[in-house]
């Protein structure tokens, strides 16, 4: 069954066109007041008013630059439904932080992380609130090699109205194109997966006026659920939200602290909004950061971990490199790390979480042992390209014949 380009094309331009038409635009920020900060962790918000203005549309640049941007916008009355901020600031990087990324505060509290990964903000707000905006930007860097500006423009700010069926149906299109990719060439699902996308879309109102367009997406959300066989909808995936963050790499540490506290954020607004998220962090020395440098996202920590949504465990201080230590360097990151875990959350750490360290040593097994440490867990030995593992999930044996 070959791939169908022109049906997954339509599909797939169906689905960009949702990722925009899902939302109604209520207010449209024109331009904010901004100004400079001096990049230090945990800084509190800047009084920007008066000062210098930032259109929709200017650029703005830097190498590891921070400034501040701030608006008050109103929600109109009578607008009704769930209100959103939808943000475009410039573009972001991949892993090496080459790009911008932004702590949005809401009416003075840290709220969320806004980047181009995280452009959609929940505001928990309703018909004539006044919203107090205001953004930390920090340009990025380059990912390594010689400093280099970055530069970026504010290309959206606005308050919306999310459709609720017009959300869901751009999500299913993508699964039911995703899977399709996916799927071997001689599996009949596949095509079913094409088929069911192209009706549903069929049933979408694309001639009439928006509001027309939103209603039919309905149709369509419920033609493709009832196209799942009751035995199919048995099938329940259950995963845990985790973020990795080197602790050093290609950053400065004060950047970790500010990442830790946007992803933090971040957090903190999908369990709002999703009861039955569930979240893990695993290194000691970043709630520290977050603990010294924004305490009211510290406190939400402690909030989730109480309500059994949020684990803090990991059992070290960081995700230390284990070639050049001594065995009294790795004894001590245990200890400082269960440590702070017991004492700041009542969290005793039972594994070791080192997913992205180069080489492990021999004596772990027998230090973890030691520790009250019985399972350790990496993804680093599924990159040796000389010795494949021929398992993932096994006994580990030390030394001295302790097993973990």
């Amino acid at each position: 069954m070959p791939f169908d380009f022109h049906a997954y094309e339509k599909i797939r331009r169906a689905a960009m066109r949702l990722k925009e038409d899902r939302w109604s635009t209520i207010s449209e920020i024109k331009s904010f007041y901004t100004a400079s900060d001096d990049g230090k962790p945990g800084a509190k918000p800047v009084d920007c008013t008066g000062k210098e203005q930032m259109a929709l549309h200017d650029r703005w640049s830097g190498y590891n630059k921070y400034i501040w941007i701030e608006a008050s916008v109103k929600v109109p009355d009578g607008v009704d439904g769930d209100i959103w901020g939808c943000f475009d600031f410039g573009i972001t990087g991949g892993g090496g932080n080459s790009g911008f990324e932004s702590l949005m505060y809401l009416n003075g509290e840290p709220w969320q992380g806004v980047d181009q990964n995280h452009s959609d903000v929940p505001l928990n707000a309703k018909a004539g609130d006044t919203l107090h905006l205001q953004f930390r930007l920090w340009s990025g860097m380059n990912g390594g090699g010689f400093p280099q500006e970055r530069e970026h423009r504010i290309n959206r700010a606005e308050l919306a109205v999310l459709d609720p069926w017009a959300d869901k149906l751009y999500y299913l299109l993508n699964n039911l194109l995703d899977m399709y990719k996916e799927l071997d060439e001689n599996d009949p699902e596949k095509e079913r997966m094409l088929d069911m996308a192209q009706c549903a879309w069929d049933l979408v109102d694309t001639f009439s006026d928006k509001e027309a367009f939103l209603k039919s997406t309905q149709k369509a959300v419920e033609y493709i659920q009832s196209k799942f066989s009751e035995e199919e909808k048995k099938v329940t995936v259950n995963a845990v939200g985790h973020t990795h963050i080197d602790t050093a790499w290609l950053w400065r540490l004060d950047n970790t602290r500010e990442k830790c506290a946007r992803s933090f954020s971040t957090v903190n607004r999908l369990m709002d909004r999703y009861p039955e998220y569930i979240f893990m962090h695993t290194q000691a020395q970043q709630y520290d950061f977050i603990k010294h440098d924004y305490p009211k996202i510290y406190e939400n920590i402690k909030k989730r971990v109480k309500e059994g949504r949020w684990e803090p465990a990991g059992g070290m201080w960081v995700e230390c490199d284990c070639n050049l230590p001594s065995g009294e360097s790795l004894s001590r990151q245990i200890l400082y790390g269960t440590r702070f875990f017991e004492e700041e959350f009542s969290n005793k750490s039972t594994f070791l979480w080192l997913p992205d360290v180069f080489g492990y040593s021999a004596a772990l097994p027998q230090i973890l042992q030691k520790c009250e440490i019985d399972t350790f867990i990496t993804t680093k030995i599924s990159w040796n390209d000389q010795n494949r593992m021929p398992y993932d999930t096994f006994v580990w044996k030390g030394i001295d014949g302790t097993n973990v």
